[in-house]
C-alpha cells in the first residue's frame, strides 16, 4: 500500500528556478521605477515636437483637441512616429550598453537572462514595439499595458515586454 496521494501538495516546485537567475543581481523595484519614470520623461518630450507640429499645420485647434478629435488612423501615425523619434533618441545608448537614458540615471541595464547584452532587434521590436503597438488597441491595449506593469511584482521581476524578449533588468551596482 505505499500509493502516493494524488490530492497532497507538490513537494517540488513544479518550475525550476532558471539556472542563471541571480536575485542579487537583479534590478530593485525603486531602480525600476526611477528608470521608467525618466523614459516617461524622454516619451513625452519626444511627442511634444510632434503635437507642436500638427498644431501649428492646423490639425487641431487646441492641445486638448489632440485626443478627443483624433480618430484611429491619425492616433496610429502619430503613434508610429513617436515610437521612430523615441527609438532613434535612445537608439545610441541602447545599442552601445543596453541602457535607455533612464536605466541609465537608475544605474540598471537591458540583460539577456545569460547576462550578455541583447541584440537591437530583440531591444526595438520584442520589448518595445511589440507593446507600443499593443497599446493603440482600444481598451484591450490598456489591459495588455496594466498586465505588463504588474508583471513586475514576481520574484524574477520580469515584466510582460522581458518574458517576450528574453531579457531582464539588472542592477549595475551588483554586477562584479
Amino acid at each position: 500500500m505505499n500509493q502516493e496521494n494524488p490530492y497532497a501538495a507538490p513537494t517540488i516546485d513544479p518550475i525550476p528556478p532558471q539556472p542563471d537567475f541571480h536575485p542579487s543581481n537583479l534590478a530593485s523595484l525603486g531602480e525600476r521605477f526611477v528608470g521608467a519614470f525618466i523614459d516617461g520623461l524622454v516619451a513625452i518630450g519626444t511627442m511634444l515636437p510632434i503635437w507642436g507640429a500638427f498644431y501649428l499645420l492646423g490639425f487641431h485647434r487646441s492641445f486638448a483637441d489632440i485626443d478627443s478629435n483624433a480618430g484611429w488612423a491619425a492616433s496610429a501615425i502619430t503613434e508610429l512616429l513617436h515610437f521612430i523619434i523615441y527609438t532613434a533618441v535612445q537608439w545610441i545608448p541602447l545599442q552601445a550598453t543596453g541602457q535607455t537614458i533612464g536605466k541609465r540615471v537608475a544605474n540598471t541595464r537591458i540583460a539577456t537572462m545569460d547576462g550578455g547584452k541583447p541584440p537591437m532587434v530583440d531591444l526595438i521590436l520584442k520589448r518595445h514595439a511589440v507593446f507600443w503597438g499593443l497599446a493603440l488597441i482600444p481598451k484591450g491595449g490598456s489591459i495588455v499595458s496594466l498586465i505588463d506593469v504588474l508583471m513586475i511584482f514576481k520574484r524574477d521581476r520580469r515584466c510582460l515586454h522581458d518574458l517576450v524578449a528574453g531579457t531582464q533588468v539588472l542592477s549595475v551596482r551588483n554586477i562584479p
